[in-house]
């Protein structure tokens, strides 16, 4: 039987699949991608919220994962880059741990703060590669974003935005204040991640996860937001590794 599953941007067929939960051999845990939410952003496909539930216990929890794509005539789509990460309560200031960050491809972040802000408190999530095993190419003129903590409602950067009665509490969240450009953005986090667009971070153990919210421009200049992410990058804390 065949099935077509569309997603923003893509259009998969699928073949025979069946609509429900499937344990994984060898183990005692079920995986609920059915359950999941789907989203297509170029060569990326993120699923979120997906549940894994052990069979025995009943316990169920909760996974963010990002795929990455590559593609050639011969053998067509194939898998690049997989990471994925579960996903913690709703988040408090206090989960987010400042430290030096690290992509899968070897690019650094450092999250830096808080700084007081009347209630809430700031944090600047900049490029570093002062650490031995960061990458320094491309790291001048890279994204920077500004994060503020505290609920998207009466957020002093993005407060006046359409999007914020959708938005999650899953996330603290800011803008991107630099996208650097094309040639020095680091691959696996911000090519296409524009100033002024919105992002989220949530804090999960020793990762850190960046969301995109926002893509392409609305009918007058300003970007396009989206209650939930349109890309997701996952960073692991230099310090846990």
């Amino acid at each position: 039987m065949k099935k077509l599953l569309m997603i923003p941007g893509m259009l998969l067929v699928v073949y025979g699949l069946p609509a429900h939960a499937e344990v994984i051999p060898g183990t005692d845990f079920s995986v609920h991608f059915e359950s999941g939410q789907i989203i297509g952003s170029g060569r990326n496909l993120n699923m979120l919220r997906v549940p894994v539930t052990n069979v025995k216990t009943g316990k169920t929890r909760l996974y963010d994962a990002a795929f990455k794509f590559t593609f050639s005539e011969g053998r067509g789509f194939e898998f690049e880059q997989i990471s994925s990460v579960a996903l913690t309560p709703p988040l408090a200031v206090t989960n987010l741990v400042t430290d030096i960050y690290r992509t899968v491809n070897g690019f650094c972040f450092k999250l830096a703060g808080p700084t007081q802000i009347g209630s809430r408190v700031l944090f600047t999530l900049t490029p570093d590669a002062s650490i031995q095993g960061c990458h320094s190419v491309g790291v001048n003129g890279e994204l920077t974003a500004q994060i503020v903590s505290g609920p998207a409602s009466g957020h002093p950067d993005i407060g006046e935005r359409e999007i914020v009665p959708f938005l999650s509490d899953q996330f603290v969240y800011g803008v991107i204040s630099n996208s650097g450009s094309v040639q020095n953005n680091s691959f696996d986090i911000n090519t296409n991640w524009e100033e002024n667009e919105l992002i989220g971070l949530r804090q999960s153990g020793d990762k850190l996860i960046l969301g995109l919210f926002s893509e392409g421009k609305d009918n007058q200049g300003k970007p396009q937001d989206f209650k939930d992410p349109v890309e997701t990058a996952i960073l692991t804390r230099i310090a846990d590794e």
